[in-house]
């Protein structure tokens, strides 16, 4: 079995039909002829990552992938911005949580109201981040931009401390 390449891999055997009179496979003209270990090396790099090109001189060589436009790699930041925001706030505020808090905040509860502007006050940093990923021009620019809320941004009061007030609160009602 002979291996050979043209814009992606073909074998003889497979590929070509067979002289029957040579006994050997017809191999139009263009193709270039390649060792098993080079076909293996290329498909290792290929699973690696790397992609499979034709070079300069037409034989088969591995190359590295197109780096994303800056564009995709903007798009790639949002995403991973809204994921880091969204998770640092449900480790403090579920969604549960953060109805409770409006609603003990709307009636007149200061711990409430503390959990409600911590939330408002983290998507008001996610959108200034978000807004400064969409101006960049450059990919170092992009790079600089950190994706990742303050971890010591922290709500100034609990859910459980929420709980225990909107509990002393319904008791008395």
């Amino acid at each position: 079995m002979k291996y050979f390449w043209k814009d992606g891999f073909y074998i003889d055997e497979i590929h070509f039909e067979l002289d029957p009179e040579t006994g050997e496979y017809t191999v139009p003209a263009g193709y270039a002829e390649i060792t098993e270990e080079l076909y293996h090396t290329l498909l290792d790099g290929q699973a690696a990552g790397k992609r499979i090109v034709t070079g300069a001189d037409g034989l088969p060589e591995l190359a590295d992938p197109p780096q994303p436009s800056l564009d995709e790699r903007k798009s790639a930041a949002v995403a991973t911005l809204w994921g880091n925001y969204k998770a640092h706030q449900q480790k403090y505020v579920d969604p549960e949580d953060l109805t409770l808090a409006v609603v003990c905040a709307a009636k007149g509860s200061a711990k409430g109201a503390a959990v409600q502007a911590w939330v408002l006050a983290l998507w008001a940093a996610y959108y200034q981040v978000k807004d400064a990923i969409e101006a960049v021009t450059t990919a170092d620019a992009l790079t600089a931009i950190n994706l990742a809320p303050d971890p010591e941004d922290v709500p100034q009061y609990t859910i459980r401390e929420l709980n225990e007030e909107a509990a002393a609160a319904t008791a008395q009602e």
